[in-house]
């Protein structure tokens, strides 16, 4: 089997209301989204996405996403779709780094073959552990009145997880934890989530006027350095997940027992393939 094209489509994807993180300082009233299908000799067909947030949030970029599959595409054709490895040996040769951009080639590969095989992806990838999917909301930047609002028509539509988005300074941001914290339904969780917003000293103070040492506390600084700083001062659990970009940090934040968990984002380490990596040294 043999890639024969690809075709790549723009999306435009409206949010239902304005949306701000890191503190407020990232809006976002629409995302731009890149579909790719790729075709075969043989009539199957993959589809895959890549879908940045704006081009201010990670180094990652929609228009970017096109003019590197432009790139890529030569490289492609011809190649056999089933053989994810070689695959990505052919991107990360042709276009080094640029993970959000092959992203998308990756996932196409894969319901590739997962067509040919007649088997859904999750079983290819090892198959299904849990019966149920378990979904977080998502609690924009806003005021404590507006995020507690948020955060009850949250539960009311099913979630019981609640990631909350934070990072404008200890005194505002004390007031919507705070504020929360105090009108959460019972057996709901929080996730405090700062987006790299906040210096050390800042996650430090703020974490530590926090009582709940179940709460999480998601990706609080820039780096990896950083936010083992944080984690050397605090009692909380930690997520990381912008500055986990490949197995290297993986590791280095599992040794230094910097993460309690992270958040394995597809796009950011460049498709299924390298993602199954990253989870199965989690699972170890």
């Amino acid at each position: 089997m043999k890639i024969s094209r690809l075709r790549i489509y723009q999306v435009d994807l409206p949010l239902d209301k304005p949306y701000a993180l890191c503190g407020g300082r990232l809006h976002y009233t629409a995302l731009d989204s890149t579909i790719v299908v790729i075709e075969t000799d043989q009539g199957l067909f993959g589809i895959g996405e890549s879908c940045p947030w704006g081009a201010s949030y990670l180094p990652a970029f929609a228009l970017g996403v096109r003019a590197g599959l432009a790139e890529l595409a030569p490289h492609l054709l011809g190649c056999n779709p089933l053989n994810l490895n070689a695959i990505n040996q052919v991107m990360d040769q042709a276009l080094p780094g640029h993970p959000y951009v092959k992203t998308a080639v990756d996932m196409a590969c894969w319901d590739i073959l997962g067509r040919h095989c007649n088997l859904p992806v999750h079983a290819l990838l090892g198959g299904r552990l849990n019966t149920e999917l378990i979904l977080q909301s998502s609690i924009p930047t806003a005021t404590p009145r507006q995020m507690v609002a948020d955060m009850h028509l949250a539960h009311a539509e099913g979630y019981r997880t609640h990631s909350c988005k934070v990072g404008s300074g200890v005194p505002a941001d004390l007031s919507r934890i705070q504020s929360l914290l105090a009108e959460r339904v019972r057996g709901d969780h929080l996730t405090f989530d700062a987006n790299r917003a906040w210096l050390p000293a800042q996650a430090v103070a703020v974490m530590n006027a926090v009582r709940d040492y179940e709460v999480h506390f998601e990706q609080p600084c820039e780096t990896l350095e950083q936010c083992q700083h944080v984690r050397n001062l605090t009692r909380q659990p930690l997520i990381l997940d912008e500055c986990i970009h490949g197995a290297s940090d993986l590791y280095r934040a599992c040794a230094l027992n910097t993460a309690q968990a992270i958040g394995l984002k597809i796009a950011r380490v460049g498709g299924l393939t390298k993602a199954r990596h990253l989870r199965d040294y989690c699972i170890q």
